[in-house]
Protein backbone atom coordinates (compact mmCIF):
# COMPACT_ATOMS: atom_id res chain seq x y z
CA UNK A 1 0.00 0.00 0.00
CA UNK A 2 3.09 2.25 1.12
CA UNK A 3 4.05 1.75 -2.74
CA UNK A 4 0.84 3.40 -4.13
CA UNK A 5 0.68 5.97 -1.59
CA UNK A 6 1.87 8.85 -4.14
CA UNK A 7 -0.26 7.58 -7.18
CA UNK A 8 -3.56 7.45 -4.63
CA UNK A 9 -2.61 11.33 -3.76
CA UNK A 10 -1.81 12.40 -7.27
CA UNK A 11 -5.42 11.10 -8.24
CA UNK A 12 -6.80 12.79 -5.37
CA UNK A 13 -5.26 15.95 -6.11
CA UNK A 14 -6.84 15.27 -9.61
CA UNK A 15 -9.78 14.70 -8.30
CA UNK A 16 -10.44 17.78 -6.46
CA UNK A 17 -8.84 19.85 -8.88
CA UNK A 18 -11.60 19.05 -11.55
CA UNK A 19 -14.55 19.33 -8.54
CA UNK A 20 -13.36 23.19 -7.61
CA UNK A 21 -13.13 23.56 -11.69
CA UNK A 22 -16.34 22.47 -12.60
CA UNK A 23 -17.94 24.25 -9.31
CA UNK A 24 -17.18 27.73 -10.60
CA UNK A 25 -20.79 27.92 -11.59
CA UNK A 26 -24.18 26.63 -11.25
CA UNK A 27 -25.55 25.27 -15.23
CA UNK A 28 -29.33 25.35 -14.57
CA UNK A 29 -28.68 29.14 -13.60
CA UNK A 30 -26.19 29.66 -16.75
CA UNK A 31 -28.82 28.06 -18.46
CA UNK A 32 -31.27 31.01 -17.82
CA UNK A 33 -29.07 33.57 -18.41
CA UNK A 34 -27.86 31.99 -21.53
CA UNK A 35 -31.56 32.11 -23.20
CA UNK A 36 -32.04 35.46 -22.13
CA UNK A 37 -28.67 37.00 -23.40
CA UNK A 38 -26.70 34.41 -25.64
CA UNK A 39 -29.27 32.30 -27.05
CA UNK A 40 -30.42 35.19 -30.15
CA UNK A 41 -27.01 34.63 -31.57
CA UNK A 42 -25.53 31.28 -30.57
CA UNK A 43 -28.94 29.73 -30.67
CA UNK A 44 -30.41 27.51 -28.25
CA UNK A 45 -28.28 24.56 -29.19
CA UNK A 46 -25.12 26.43 -29.14
CA UNK A 47 -24.03 25.86 -32.98
CA UNK A 48 -24.85 29.63 -33.68
CA UNK A 49 -27.83 31.69 -35.71
CA UNK A 50 -26.67 31.28 -39.82
CA UNK A 51 -28.35 34.28 -39.76
CA UNK A 52 -26.36 36.48 -37.12
CA UNK A 53 -23.20 35.05 -38.14
CA UNK A 54 -23.88 35.70 -41.82
CA UNK A 55 -25.44 39.71 -41.45
CA UNK A 56 -22.16 39.77 -39.78
CA UNK A 57 -19.96 38.19 -42.14
CA UNK A 58 -18.76 35.85 -39.35
CA UNK A 59 -18.29 32.12 -38.44
CA UNK A 60 -20.12 31.56 -34.97
CA UNK A 61 -18.37 28.63 -33.70
CA UNK A 62 -20.57 25.86 -32.12
CA UNK A 63 -19.82 25.88 -28.50
CA UNK A 64 -19.85 22.55 -28.11
CA UNK A 65 -17.00 21.83 -30.12
CA UNK A 66 -13.49 20.45 -29.19
CA UNK A 67 -12.38 24.31 -30.68
CA UNK A 68 -14.23 25.93 -28.04
CA UNK A 69 -14.65 23.55 -25.03
CA UNK A 70 -10.43 23.24 -25.22
CA UNK A 71 -10.60 27.03 -24.02
CA UNK A 72 -10.24 27.56 -20.49
CA UNK A 73 -12.64 29.75 -18.91
CA UNK A 74 -10.68 32.86 -18.58
CA UNK A 75 -10.55 32.62 -21.88
CA UNK A 76 -14.36 32.44 -22.43
CA UNK A 77 -14.60 34.98 -20.42
CA UNK A 78 -12.24 37.14 -22.75
CA UNK A 79 -14.17 36.42 -25.31
CA UNK A 80 -17.24 37.24 -24.14
CA UNK A 81 -17.01 40.37 -22.53
CA UNK A 82 -14.42 41.88 -24.67
CA UNK A 83 -15.51 43.50 -27.65
CA UNK A 84 -14.10 42.44 -31.16
CA UNK A 85 -13.64 43.56 -34.40
CA UNK A 86 -17.70 41.85 -35.25
CA UNK A 87 -19.17 42.03 -32.04
CA UNK A 88 -20.17 44.59 -29.39
CA UNK A 89 -19.16 43.61 -25.42
CA UNK A 90 -21.82 41.88 -23.56
CA UNK A 91 -23.71 44.16 -20.90
CA UNK A 92 -25.47 43.75 -18.24
CA UNK A 93 -23.95 40.06 -16.96
CA UNK A 94 -22.64 39.79 -13.76
CA UNK A 95 -19.12 38.18 -12.89
CA UNK A 96 -21.27 35.37 -11.16
CA UNK A 97 -23.29 34.92 -14.12
CA UNK A 98 -20.85 34.63 -16.59
CA UNK A 99 -19.32 31.98 -14.48
CA UNK A 100 -22.77 30.06 -14.50
CA UNK A 101 -22.79 31.12 -18.72
CA UNK A 102 -19.70 28.93 -18.93
CA UNK A 103 -20.54 26.00 -16.89
CA UNK A 104 -23.96 25.67 -19.29
CA UNK A 105 -21.60 25.73 -21.73
CA UNK A 106 -19.32 22.92 -20.64
CA UNK A 107 -22.78 20.97 -20.56
CA UNK A 108 -22.65 21.52 -24.22
CA UNK A 109 -19.47 18.99 -25.33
Amino acid sequence: MTRYKPIFILFAVAFLCATIAFAAGDAAKGKEVYTKVCQKCHAADGKGNPAIAKSLKVELKALGSAEVQKKSDDELKKLSLGPTDKKKPVKGVTPAQLDDVISFIRTMK
